[in-house]
């Protein structure tokens, strides 16, 4: 079986997915309003919710009014301690084969399509007992939502393609009001074993605090990213550090810059490996660049602004490249770091290999092309 886009120009297709999400984070307030509007009338209800302190306050809200005492998470968000000791918090493993149905399920959306109100579930560990729920919360990113119906399977293929993962084996995509299903009332004259009552869902169109990003047309791309976690398998520096990938650095870094400034500048080479691995092509140098000039100028320490000196001139820094000078980069830097040492030793190419080309800004939406 072929891989996906093997026989295509995956540089083009690079470039065609950098324009749909630019198209996306572009108009991106019509197409949430599009989606709830849509997702208000399969009879969802819609919130917006801008942080975690909400988000909880938010669950907690839908806790009391449904009278909750069993409940289930399917979520990165770790709400199980908040929750834990007012309530019996279910494991969904045991939750699979239990005869006692859920008082309320909260679990993420990994993607939302805007045009048609989808919410989009990929192998996620709820799915078995979706029908056993009698009211559900839908946590939807509002950075992993697509504009229309027709990008999401080149999306998926992008996001899975040339990885050792195989693309997931049980995608549900919710189009409509859901059904609980339960036991009826049987009597001698019925042999209807089951009848179904719709489910109560509440879609939390959560924003995670991306205001900040969203502000700036240079972050923004860095929200462009379909987590296919790329970057983080070829950058050196997450191998030999704490398994920080790029593109999280540059958002870490954004939402709390003074903290993050010394951060940025020890969990980073710049040596390019992450831009070219992104299937949407979002100019990662370019962000942690743009970083590390705004952490300079909140940071003074000596140490800070010569190591930005010395990354900012890095495209000066190729035309004297040589053994020496990369001997010396490499002790003066990533000396504590044995395992980084010997990767940046062992490479036989350019050290410093950054370019600088600005990606698509005359018109991004020419590359959406069929």
């Amino acid at each position: 079986m072929k891989a996906p886009f093997e026989d295509q120009d995956f540089e083009a297709i690079r470039k065609k997915a950098y324009a749909l999400r630019h198209n996306y984070f572009d108009d991106m307030e019509k197409h949430l309003l599009n989606l709830e509007a849509s997702l208000q009338q399969k009879g969802l209800n819609v919130h917006w919710i801008k942080d975690q302190s909400s988000l909880t306050e938010s669950i907690n809200a839908l806790i009391q009014s449904y009278n909750v005492r069993r409940i289930s998470f399917d979520s990165k968000i770790p709400f199980e301690p908040v929750f834990q000791n007012r309530m019996e918090v279910v494991p969904l493993e045991t939750e699979e084969n239990s005869s006692d149905d859920l008082d309320l399920l909260v679990v993420d959306a990994d993607l939302a399509v805007c045009d048609t109100g989808s919410l989009v579930f990929l192998d996620r560990k709820s799915q078995c007992c979706f029908n056993k729920v009698k009211n559900m919360a839908v946590i939807v990113n509002i950075d992993q939502c697509l504009a229309s119906m027709q990008d999401l399977s080149f999306f998926l293929a992008l996001k899975y393609a040339s990885k050792e993962q195989i693309m997931p084996t049980d995608i549900k995509i919710l189009q409509q009001q859901p059904n609980y299903v339960l036991p009826s009332d049987l009597s001698y004259l019925s042999d209807q074993m089951f009848t179904q009552e719709p489910m109560n869902v509440h879609v939390i169109l959560y924003m995670n605090d991306i205001e900040d990003i969203l502000t700036s047309e240079i972050l923004k791309e860095s929200l462009y990213c379909i987590q296919c976690g790329r970057c983080l398998e070829v950058c050196p520096v997450a191998a030999s550090h704490d398994n920080l990938s790029p593109i999280e650095l540059v958002k870490i870094n954004s939402l709390d810059k003074y903290n993050k400034a010394q951060h940025l500048f020890s969990h980073t080479t710049l040596c390019g490996a992450c831009e070219d691995a992104c299937p949407v092509k979002i100019p990662l140098i370019r962000l942690m660049l743009s970083e590390m000039q705004v952490s300079n100028m909140v940071v003074k320490p000596s140490r800070t602004k010569m190591l930005y000196s010395l990354f900012s001139k890095r495209s000066k820094l190729n035309k004297v490249n040589n053994s020496f000078f990369k001997f010396f980069f490499i002790r003066r830097f990533f000396g504590r770091n044995k395992n980084l040492s010997r990767y940046f030793s062992n490479q036989n190419s350019d050290f410093f290999n950054i370019t600088y080309e600005p990606p698509y800004e005359d018109n991004p939406n020419e590359l959406i092309k069929d």
